[in-house]
């Protein structure tokens, strides 16, 4: 059998497509590493103690297992708990910061060794005052100082007869509790108004009650929550103006969907949604700091589903297909989202 002879053109030929090849394989590993920066590590989210905290919590497992981490299940901490956790690399991040809200349940160190990322829902944790939208047009109702100073409104609201308008609001140990006494006490409302503090869902049903039978009623409430889908802001009720009791409270709100006058003193700081990290992890995982920089979720899906939460009773396993249905329908941008956190891991 004839042997055949190589050429120098053809093993130089044979070379360049050896090397061609060799680079085409390379290529292809690296972008397969690329895809899922997150390969092997390992990550500890917390959780919120609150409903609406875990639409949002579920989001984020799953964007970051599509980069390839291994998300273990959210552990639910109080929030002080929470950001000792997170200072301390117990827990790498979580996504239910309410700040300025939360300032006060820092650990002295917590800005030094953690990061708190732009707002992933900005301005939504709004909180305040509302009332059924008939009274509001039948008496002209602005703010909550109308029950002080109006005698024909505090008998409107007088749901027991001692006087006094009815407000339902928060049950002790909540920190709304605090918010609205601290208000009843800076602007002397005690002889006009009753803060109502049984527990809240048993106040939020009396007040729906009311205004289902065509009763008037006031009362508190935030979101984002399923409250706020129960009685639509701008439909059934309205948000009335009400005085802050810090200097920053009583910043006026513009663009509140369903308040009498824009802008509105909501009375509360209107909380951002946050995501905290612990900075170690951040350090060490360049993609998940730059996923936690893109991500924006809209109040509406998050009442959304804190709203079926409540009414369907629903567990963390019945969530996350909503959640991964929200991905899909958004799916453009969060591939937007993806490729700038597989990006930040080169």
């Amino acid at each position: 059998m004839r042997t055949m002879k190589t050429s120098g053109t053809s093993r130089l030929a044979a070379g360049l497509l050896s090397g061609a090849l060799a680079c085409g394989m390379t290529w292809q590993v690296t972008a397969g590493a690329n895809e899922t920066p997150g390969d092997g590590v390992t990550v500890q989210p917390a959780v919120a103690t609150w409903t609406s905290a875990v639409p949002v919590s579920w989001v984020y497992v799953e964007l970051l297992e599509e980069l390839g981490y291994d998300v273990q299940n959210p552990v639910s901490l109080s929030n002080p708990v929470a950001y000792l956790a997170i200072s301390e690399g117990d827990v790498h991040y979580w996504p239910n910061s309410w700040f300025p809200l939360h300032d006060p349940q820092l650990p002295d160190d917590f800005r030094e060794v953690a990061t708190v990322f732009d707002p992933l829902c900005s301005a939504c944790g709004i909180q305040g005052y509302l009332a059924d939208r008939a009274s509001v047009e039948e008496y002209d109702i602005t703010g909550i100082m109308d029950f002080v100073e109006r005698e024909e409104v505090r008998q409107a609201f007088d749901a027991t007869g001692d006087g006094k308008a009815e407000l339902y609001g928060c049950p002790p140990g909540w920190g709304c509790h605090e918010g609205i006494n601290a208000m009843m006490d800076a602007f002397d409302l005690g002889d006009y108004i009753n803060h109502v503090d049984a527990g809240y869902a048993a106040n939020f049903a009396e007040a729906l009650s009311r205004i289902e039978a065509g009763e008037p009623a006031l009362y508190y409430t935030w979101g984002p929550s399923g409250w706020l889908q129960a009685l639509e802001p701008g439909d059934q009720v309205m948000w009335i103006n009400a005085p802050g009791i810090l200097d920053d409270e009583a910043e006026r709100a513009e663009g509140v969907d369903g308040a009498v006058t824009d802008p509105i003193e909501m009375g509360f700081v209107a909380a951002d949604i946050q995501v905290s990290a612990n900075n170690a992890f951040l350090d060490d995982n360049p993609a998940a700091a730059e996923l936690f920089r893109q991500v924006r979720l809209p109040l509406d899906w998050i009442s959304e589903v804190d709203g079926r939460i409540a009414d369907e009773d629903l567990t963390d396993a019945d969530v996350r297909p909503l959640v991964r249905e929200w991905i899909s329908d958004n799916r453009d941008t969060v591939d937007e989202w993806l490729e700038a956190a597989r990006a930040a891991a080169n």
